[in-house]
């Protein structure tokens, strides 16, 4: 192979080692994106279950109060 032969394919070798570089580099922030959210969704669902837990506890009081209002009213009417 002559010498202009072996320099194009030095180039395109540096060229594909760049890119492959620019590949890495973007993928290397995309599972930091990921990581990041997947910490947030951890957060976002312990919130979640703490209203739940708080949801679960008020309930019951919060339907006797309701039940017993509208008992009350249906009498009056």
């Amino acid at each position: 192979m002559n010498t202009i032969g072996n320099q194009n394919i030095y180039i395109k070798l540096n060229i594909l080692e760049k890119k492959v570089n620019d590949l890495d580099n973007k993928l290397d922030k995309i599972l930091s994106l990921l990581e990041k959210n997947s910490e947030d969704c951890k957060k976002m669902s312990s919130h979640i279950d703490f209203i739940d837990g708080v949801y679960e506890n008020v309930k019951a009081p919060m339907n006797y109060i309701c039940d017993t209002m509208n008992n009350r009213f249906i009498e009056n009417n």
